[in-house]
């Protein structure tokens, strides 16, 4: 399993935006839309996609990189597979694929037990 950046996969932009709806409140397409292009293509973010070893995406990671350390934006695993510890995977992935040695992110009450995991 690993991460590729979401423009370099073949996974739908439908697909990214539904992912990307289940961390947004009142997701709306062109709410989603407005994320893609002005928050990912700054120079210090990266949304990735993560895939299994048959190139199926199971979910992204979006973030924010400050030096070695960085804000996860964005985080979504396919609804149909979730609970399989995927999350934690795409966070180990992260870490190690940009070198870093911090990361925070900024939550909502339901989602502190995964962070604190």
């Amino acid at each position: 399993m690993t991460l590729v950046e979401y423009r370099s996969h073949i996974t739908s932009i439908e697909q990214i935006k539904q992912w990307l709806s289940y961390a947004v409140g009142s997701a709306t397409d062109e709410k989603l839309s407005n994320i893609l292009v002005q928050v990912y293509s700054q120079s210090d973010t990266k949304l990735y996609v993560f895939i299994d070893n048959d190139d199926a995406a199971l979910g992204i990671i979006g973030f924010k990189r400050e030096g070695f350390s960085a804000e996860i934006l964005h985080i979504a695993v396919d609804e149909h597979k979730r609970n399989c510890g995927i999350g934690r995977r795409m966070i180990d992935n992260l870490l190690m694929l940009e070198n870093l040695t911090e990361l925070t992110a900024e939550t909502d009450h339901d989602a502190v037990e995964f962070y604190r995991r």
